[in-house]
């Protein structure tokens, strides 16, 4: 339990690395982004090589789901540091000035937490740990309460134009109009 309350955490530096882009702007803080993401990631390599209870699947099945969640979890780095721009949104302590609204952003407004979900699920599902889903399910739900946060009070506070892109993307789950207007960019749109 003691990796799924460390995971937790991680949403904690998460927080206030956007508080910092609103009320710091201190460029040293933003570190707190990046020691974020390694607590998570030590949380659920933690899980992963416990000796957790669980259940076994057929090697095919757990061939597929660790496919699965590999491919999430490159769909999720793919739209919180390729999909953005990067130096900007991490890099810099002031706030953004302007919205993404295409490609993923034009799914939803925040589908890293859709990517986040699917890779835990498939990795539960690989591993065949308890463990895994317990943490899956908490981090999910700690995830979906922190871009709410930053969905109802940070990102309207830094960025530029992110009200109206509020009335024209669904909050988490795409809508045929948003499934439509992202699936209709040219190649190279992405970004």
């Amino acid at each position: 339990m003691i990796f799924v309350i460390t995971g937790c955490l991680a949403f904690v530096l998460f927080y206030i690395f956007d508080l910092n882009k609103v009320k710091f702007r201190k460029r040293g803080i933003n570190i707190s982004f990046v020691a974020g993401i390694a607590l998570l990631s030590v949380s659920t390599a933690g899980i992963l090589l416990g000796d957790y209870e669980g259940f076994d699947l057929s090697i095919t099945l757990k061939i597929l789901f660790w496919l699965l969640s590999i491919v999430s979890l490159f769909m999720l780095l793919y739209t919180l540091f390729a999909a953005l721009p990067f130096g900007a949104t991490y890099g810099k302590a002031e706030p953004a000035n302007t919205v993404v609204d295409r490609g993923m952003y034009a799914l939803c407004r925040h589908p890293g937490v859709i990517w986040f979900f699917f890779f835990y699920l498939f990795l539960w599902l690989a591993s065949g740990k308890t463990m895994m889903m317990r943490a899956g399910i908490i981090w999910t739900a700690i995830n979906i309460f922190y871009v709410y946060i930053e969905d109802r009070w940070f990102f309207p506070a830094i960025i530029n134009g992110y009200d109206v892109y509020k009335s024209k993307v669904p909050f988490l789950i795409p809508n045929s109009a948003s499934i439509k207007k992202c699936g209709a960019l040219k190649q190279g749109d992405w970004r």
